[in-house]
């Protein structure tokens, strides 16, 4: 009965090691998850705050734009210029609507073929038929893979 009394033990031992395993596992998952979560909060929160700068920065340009601080000087030229950019090409869009496409060239037809072009009409050709042709001989059988053949047989 020792022995049964051992194994019972062992096996109680080894329950416990995978609970403590499985525990452990769980625990990392978990800690994963939690991981991933402060993550994908944290470039929430970063794009709420690139958000936050942009508007700053309009709202800056719209009160203060055409007499900013000089340490802005440089970003409202550059904001300007692009609105400028963006006004002219929005102007030659509206010329483009209004003026109709020019329109596309005719295509000259397919000239027709010459009559030394056109094509001959097929001619069927007769075959030879072995049991009419006296002639007719039976070709050589190619060899098989296996069989050999001699390099003089070749030339």
């Amino acid at each position: 009965m020792a022995l049964f009394d051992k194994l019972d033990d062992l096996r109680g031992k080894a329950t416990e090691m995978m609970q403590t395993g499985v525990d452990k596992a769980t625990e990392m998952m978990q800690a994963g998850v939690t991981i991933a979560k402060l993550k994908t909060d944290n470039i929430a929160e970063e794009d709420a705050m690139r958000r936050a700068y942009l508007a700053i920065g309009k709202m800056y340009f719209e009160l203060y734009g055409e007499s900013p601080d000089p340490a802005f000087a440089t970003e409202c030229d550059r904001i300007r210029a692009c609105k400028r950019r963006i006004a002219e090409n929005n102007l030659r869009l509206a010329e483009m609507k209004d003026t109709p496409e020019p329109p596309e060239p005719p295509v000259p037809p397919e000239p027709h073929p010459a009559p030394e072009d056109e094509p001959v009409p097929f001619e069927a050709e007769e075959a030879i038929i072995p049991d009419e042709d006296p002639t007719y001989t039976e070709p050589e059988p190619v060899p098989f893979e296996e069989e050999e053949i001699a390099v003089d047989e070749l030339k």
